[in-house]
């Protein structure tokens, strides 16, 4: 049994914990990993499931949507990745949200949430009803948090940049459901990257036990009373699990415990991962006040001339709900920048001749004082006299919603070559024209006479 790339320290502190239990959890590290993936209900239907069925292996006990699946057949590069169908994550990551379980309606925050999978698990609870808050402080990482969103085409989304102080600042007791996937040593992770080892100590684990505390307390403060949090790592260490939530409750003894949970890798299939969900106590009856004073933001009205650059859609457009920002869209996505007023009308550099055009949620958090990358559904960008449609709308539309349409099979070359940015011949009428993988939406396209032109992103063409 080679288990020479686990730190001693690990080992010893292993042994210490799980006593006659440490020679099957050591006995794990000579298992392959566990691939697995979730289904997004946003999109997914049953057919979808018995489609991929020749890649699943079988079902995750704890997880709705969630499958086990063969990797010789590399669901990343499949077309159903491409259009959001399911979302690869492994399958104890899929717990925590589980535990939470949102409802729609909720008002949500995924407090440390890149790269986006217990996001738009969330997002696939709420099924477009209420609101989430996607944040991820490093802005490197929040990028691929917004491309998650996007390609799993979720529309009441906000995407967010920030320290969790300047979160709690902006909304104190607010959200009736928190995700606190906080930072950890990583310990559960160690099977399947061996490189994480090397950045564990001893040491590591008190400093994330320390900044985990400080996450803890800052969701507190912007959980409405009687509202849920659910707070998980995957890490085995207790100083960042069973102990730090006991810390956390005797700081704030109106949160009370109400499940612990804990995955071993030589239990179940899947890595090692905790997590608790907790209630604050709404013992003097404070939730419908908090909840009557949330802050929604405020918004200029859209010229009504907008609507006919909608042409191309079956829908109606709320333009009340729509949010105009100045700017220039870049490979990475949009990035809203919000002005300090309040009114949200500048974004990119100044002088730009584009406006970006937003969709916001019903009931919309005011977001004005914040970096945010995603302020909802990203609608496309008005140019001088012309509209372009974005990609995530084409994610976030069925066929239904569209006067064009053209369908590519899974299993056919021409969906492939869509992908790699080709052009594609069919004979519908012209304009805009929604490019869907086995009637699911994958992106754009513009017919002229007979001939598709390939509008899907440069930066997520195949090679």
């Amino acid at each position: 049994m080679d288990t020479s790339f686990l730190p001693i320290d690990f080992v010893n502190r292993m042994e210490q914990d799980l006593g006659p239990d440490f020679h099957a959890f050591l006995r794990s590290y000579e298992e392959n990993k566990i691939s697995a993936l979730r289904f997004n209900p946003i999109k997914a239907d049953d057919k979808a499931v018995e489609t991929m069925s020749s890649m699943l292996t079988g079902k995750v006990d704890w997880s709705k949507n969630g499958y086990y699946y063969d990797e010789t057949y590399r669901p990343g590069l499949h077309p159903y990745h491409a259009a959001g169908v399911y979302y690869i994550q492994d399958a104890s990551a899929q717990l925590p949200v589980e535990m939470l379980a949102p409802v729609p309606g909720d008002i949500c925050l995924d407090l440390c949430a890149a790269p986006g999978g217990k996001s738009t698990q969330i997002a696939g609870y709420l099924n477009g009803e209420g609101i989430l808050v996607s944040n991820e402080p490093m802005k490197n990482r929040a990028k691929i948090l917004s491309e998650n969103v996007e390609r799993l085409g979720i529309r009441n989304c906000i995407v967010t940049s920030e320290y969790p102080d300047k979160l709690a600042d902006t909304f104190p007791e607010y959200f009736d459901k928190i995700m606190v996937d906080a930072p950890c040593s990583g310990e559960g992770m160690f099977r399947k990257n061996h490189d994480a080892c090397d950045e564990w100590s001893l040491e590591s684990v008190e400093m994330c036990a320390d900044r985990q505390a400080e996450i803890l307390d800052r969701a507190y403060e912007m959980l409405i009373p009687g509202g849920r949090m659910c707070y998980s790592t995957c890490t085995f260490a207790k100083l960042e699990d069973e102990e730090a939530v006991a810390a956390f409750i005797s700081r704030h003894p109106d949160m009370i415990l109400i499940e612990e949970r804990r995955l071993w890798p030589h239990e179940v299939k899947g890595e090692g991962h905790y997590a608790a969900l907790l209630e604050k106590a709404d013992s003097d009856g404070r939730r419908e006040e908090c909840a009557a004073d949330r802050a929604v933001i405020s918004i200029k009205k859209v010229n009504k001339k907008i609507k006919e650059y909608f042409d191309f859609l079956r829908i109606d457009i709320p333009l009340d709900k729509c949010l105009p920002l100045e700017g220039r869209e870049r490979s990475s996505g949009p990035q809203v920048r919000a002005d300090r007023s309040g009114s949200g009308d500048k974004v990119g550099p100044k002088g730009s001749d584009e406006v970006l055009l937003y969709l916001l949620p019903d009931n919309c958090p005011d977001f004005s004082k914040l970096h945010v990358l995603r302020g909802g559904l990203f609608l496309g960008t008005l140019k001088k006299n012309r509209f372009e449609p974005s990609h995530a709308l084409a994610l976030a539309l069925t066929r239904d919603e569209v006067k064009n349409s053209f369908d590519l099979p899974a299993d056919g070359q021409d969906v492939q070559n869509y992908l790699r940015g080709q052009s594609v011949m069919a004979d519908v009428q012209d304009g805009w024209t929604l490019i869907t993988v086995d009637g699911y939406s994958v992106g754009w396209g513009k017919a002229v006479k007979g001939q598709i032109k390939n509008h899907y992103p440069k930066g997520l063409r195949l090679l």
